[in-house]
């Protein structure tokens, strides 16, 4: 190979001389002309020529430029007289012959494998693309589903305003086909969260008495529609407060739930089993969620895809059920990102079991020590499992209950002790018991004995739908299945040493009443919203336009002002976060510790730990539940006293 000044740029031994150029004119003479026309058809294109060589030996020469490197040209010659040989080198032409098959083979080959990925990957680009379509109808249909409920039920309101009746009863259904959008919105948030690996944890510190609280409280609706037998039992809880992200583990938990509910048709019955049990993991308890139905249950072939999403079992029964498919897929994924496990059992016809296990480390902060010595407790209640789980929670609390099975043998064993002169301290008895219920059994103790036992109610049911009956009857008090040691401690101690504990009227809101609450919010309607809301318990309420105005008005405040702030998150000008973080950097010390809470449609984990880390003291996802905002300025207040 020769470059455009003829020197070699690689030589084999048969070409002399220190170029090309030399080496040809060194045993060939040609003219001074007819040399360069010679040299410059070389150096243009491909072709050949004879020369001689060192030997004076004929020979024919093969010249063609490369064409990746600009005046570079490859050369190659061979004497003429070998040309001439009839000689056939059959070794040679066996070895060339094996040789070009062996590149067909593997050219072959490789064109074979490579249309293989080819064909694999059309497959998957069509599968991703009628995914997508799929995803779109199904999203299409389920989103516009609620929306035209919404969009009716709206019309219909408007046009018969003078129908109070007809208007609640709009309104109720409007606040329903809402909810159940807003599901349908954060699920598929949720999944597009899992299949792009962003889904992430935000621990912290919660009490999980509150986790198994909420799980009752937003299942009570469901539960009362289908007439459904509820039933939550915990065993061993000993340690409430953990640290895990709550939002993830309230939305594994109630996935479950819902579910179970949801595929149980009327009549039938829904078990939930929280145990707390020792972990391998050290600082860690191990907690197992159980929740049985007895429901449509799953076939062992959707069984087998019942994770991947938007699966749902063909059943004319499930076509009727509102849902997308979507939430077993996310739950699976939020166990495995908690490093737990969930395993199903399911048989057509007769129902469904859920097991759910995870590790949840202990937080450092738990309840101070909780004893009731020296008091003497009857609990009643039919199921035996619950029974006896109750009676070890109350050990734990250093009460050596006494359990009666039915509404008869409770008051046969109040009667006895009364005739003995020991009357029990307090007696807790179970709503739904067969024969004598409850409040029937409260009423014939107050009508026999007449004495003033402190007598609770407990059901895993709606305290609203009998308290007036209850109360009534003789009960001072409810309290709320599952039974756990926090709970039963508080509100034992409250009947029996009332000067000792401040209880809140669940429905007397008089202690809201004067507050005055600085709202961070530029939406328009969003505010009227707020205000109108807090204007129902008697709260002022004062807006600021953006994060700005919020910290300019903060900073020019005089103490007692405000009570605690409402923080919109996205907001022009100054976001929440910098406006939170600006007020908590302010010279006044009553300003700068202000409470805050987040009220934004940022509603993610990762969102709530953002807020907190930025100085925040709590958080409520948009769009607002009266509920949580009303739960989040009492928790606020206490933790004031504290």
């Amino acid at each position: 190979m020769i470059d455009a000044e003829g020197n070699y740029i690689i030589r084999g031994r048969s070409f002399k001389n220190s170029s090309f150029f030399e080496f040809y004119k060194s045993y060939n003479q040609p003219g001074v002309d007819a040399q360069q026309q010679f040299f410059s058809d070389i150096m243009s294109g491909t072709d050949s020529f004879v020369m001689l060589n060192s030997k004076g030996q004929a020979c024919i020469v093969a010249h063609t430029p490369v064409t990746s490197t600009r005046g570079w040209v490859l050369l190659s010659y061979a004497p003429v007289s070998d040309l001439d040989t009839n000689t056939v080198d059959w070794l040679l032409i066996g070895v060339v012959s094996a040789g070009l098959l062996l590149l067909l083979v593997m050219d072959f080959l490789y064109m074979n494998a490579f249309n293989k990925k080819l064909r694999v990957m059309a497959r998957e680009a069509e599968s991703a693309n009628r995914a997508k379509t799929d995803f779109l109808s199904t999203m299409s249909h389920d989103i516009r589903t609620p929306m035209n409920a919404i969009i009716g039920l709206t019309t219909i309101a408007e046009k018969n305003l003078s129908d109070q009746e007809a208007v609640g009863e709009n309104l109720r259904k409007i606040g329903l086909a809402s909810n159940h959008l807003l599901t349908l919105v954060n699920d598929i948030l949720d999944i597009s969260k899992v299949e792009s690996g962003k889904l992430s944890l935000s621990p912290m510190t919660f009490s999980i008495v509150e986790t198994a609280e909420n799980l009752v409280n937003l299942s009570q609706p469901m539960v009362k529609e289908k007439n459904i037998v509820f039933s939550f039992c915990i065993n061993q809880m000993m340690q409430e407060y953990l640290y895990a992200d709550q939002l993830r583990l309230n939305q594994i938990y109630i996935n479950i739930l819902s579910n179970a509910i949801k595929y149980t048709e009327p009549g039938g019955r829904v078990l939930v089993d929280l145990k707390e049990e020792n972990s391998e993991k050290e600082g860690c308890v191990k907690l197992i969620y159980i929740v049985s139905d007895t429901g449509i249950g799953m076939s062992p072939e959707f069984m087998s895809k019942m994770y991947q999403p938007f699966s749902r079992q063909t059943d004319s029964r499930v076509n009727s059920i509102q849902g997308t498919g979507l939430g077993l897929a996310i739950t699976r994924q939020m166990v495995e990102l908690m490093h737990g496990t969930i395993e199903c059992q399911s048989e057509v016809g007769k129902g469904t079991t859920f097991t759910i296990v995870l590790d949840i480390p202990i937080a450092e902060k738990q309840p101070e020590e909780m004893r009731l010595d020296a008091v003497s407790v009857l609990i009643a209640d039919d199921d035996p499992v619950l029974l006896e789980t109750s009676l070890e929670t109350l050990k734990s609390l250093g009460v050596p209950a006494e359990k009666a099975q039915s509404g008869p043998e409770a008051l046969e064993m109040v009667r006895s002790r009364h005739s003995a002169g020991r009357d029990y301290d307090v007696i807790i008895l179970d709503w739904k018991m067969p024969g004598m219920d409850g409040i029937e059994t409260i009423r014939r103790i107050r009508a026999e004995v007449d004495v003033r036992i402190p007598l609770l109610l407990t059901s895993v049911y709606d305290w609203s739908d009998i308290e007036d009956e209850a109360k009534d009857a003789g009960a001072d008090g409810f309290i709320a299945k599952p039974l756990f040691r926090s709970r039963l401690y508080e509100k034992i101690n409250a009947l029996l040493r009332p000067e000792e504990t401040a209880v809140v009227e669940e429905d007397n809101y008089s202690d809201l009443a004067g507050m005055n609450i600085l709202v961070a919010e530029d939406n328009d309607i969003n505010w009227e919203i707020i205000s109108a809301m807090l204007g129902m318990f008697g709260i002022t309420a004062e807006r600021a336009e953006n994060g700005r105005i919020c910290a300019d008005k903060l900073a020019a405040a005089t103490e007692g002002t405000y009570d605690l702030i409402f923080m919109d998150v996205q907001m022009p000008e100054m976001n929440g976060l910098d406006a939170t973080r600006f007020i908590r950097k302010l010279g006044n010390s009553r300003a700068a510790s202000i409470p805050i809470i987040a009220m934004t449609a940022n509603a993610f984990s990762e969102d709530i730990a953002e807020c907190m880390k930025a100085g925040m003291d709590g958080h409520i996802a948009k769009p607002v539940d009266l509920k949580l905002v009303v739960k989040e300025i009492r928790r606020i207040k206490e933790d004031k006293r504290k």
